[in-house]
């Protein structure tokens, strides 16, 4: 995504015909979703890239020699939106101004008054730290990796994307929050694996339940090796082992994650818990979508 994929344009022709005229408009709408939370189709990490773009562009043209394409109230609500979908990546954002009226004061309480170079200076302090972190987001691999050959096995991946860049934006810098990413992490590739076998489910069903479903949409399911072998007997361990492993990973949201009214916050939690975590949803969510996407698996048969 680019700043430009934040605007709406349009072409229009003149009555009566001439050159045709092009038209800009900033998407508000988008914004304000952005705002209250995660859109569908949209990537947390893509769209904050965009934003801290555009913001970083008007507010050098504004503290220079003009051309921003930004409203005052545009900017305002580019700055809000900015900082709700950081907050939810785990990265924090400090830009000292809310709109151009509140830089201007700004540069006017800190020397910046008949000085483009400290207005620059300004604006690259505000935006150039947040940019760094959001271009490494882009290029990092998260705790756990889910391979390309398991995400080519869904018809859109894109939610699964989405999970990865939130565990590697949280790992660090929030690992409870990283836990409870872990956990929407498995329960997405349930879904998605159920979605794509044309299975039926229950959306208010709990995660192990949804887990047990999606493995035996598979005939990944425990239950399911009726061998005797001793080559059976193993890959019934451990096929066992991956559903307990994902009702730890459950279990451990359900006691550190975020999204619960606690009456305390769990100290305990570090960034090595969180990648246990995230190695234990990863590595069940690569077995999922490899074993969806295989061509001889026995799913199939």
């Amino acid at each position: 995504m680019t700043p430009d994929d934040l605007f709406e344009t349009t072409t229009s022709t003149s009555f009566g015909g001439g050159w045709p005229t092009v038209d800009s408009e900033f998407k508000t709408e988008l914004l304000e979703q952005l705002r209250r939370g995660p859109v569908d189709a949209v990537n947390d990490v893509d769209v904050a890239e965009a934003l801290a773009l555009l913001l970083h562009s008007d507010f050098m043209a504004f503290g220079t020699g003009g051309g921003e394409r930004l409203s005052d109230a545009e900017a305002r609500l580019a700055l809000r939106a900015l900082r709700a979908t950081c907050a939810r990546l785990g990265l924090a954002i400090e830009v000292p101004w809310q709109d151009f009226t509140s830089f201007r004061s700004y540069w006017l309480a800190h020397d910046g008054y008949g000085s483009w170079a400290a207005r620059r200076q300004m604006v690259g302090e505000a935006f150039e730290p947040l940019l760094q972190r959001l271009y490494r987001l882009q290029e990092q691999v998260p705790a756990g990796t889910v391979v390309a050959p398991a995400l080519n096995a869904l018809t859109d991946p894109a939610v699964i994307t989405e999970h990865l860049k939130r565990l590697a934006a949280s790992v660090d810098t929030d690992p409870r929050l990283a836990v409870s990413v872990a956990k929407d992490l498995v329960e997405s590739t349930a879904k998605l694996v159920l979605r794509e076998r044309g299975v039926e489910y229950n959306p208010k069903d709990d995660l192990p339940a949804l887990v047990a479903q999606a493995q035996q949409a598979l005939r990944l399911h425990a239950a399911g090796v009726a061998d005797t072998t001793e080559e059976a007997k193993a890959l019934k361990t451990i096929l066992g082992s991956l559903s307990r492993l994902t009702q730890g990973v459950t279990e451990l949201r359900n006691q550190v994650g975020v999204g619960h009214g606690r009456d305390s916050v769990p100290g305990w939690v570090r960034p090595r818990h969180a990648r246990l975590a995230a190695g234990a949803a990863t590595t069940w969510c690569n077995l999922m979508l490899e074993t969806l996407g295989d061509p001889e698996a026995p799913w199939r048969a």
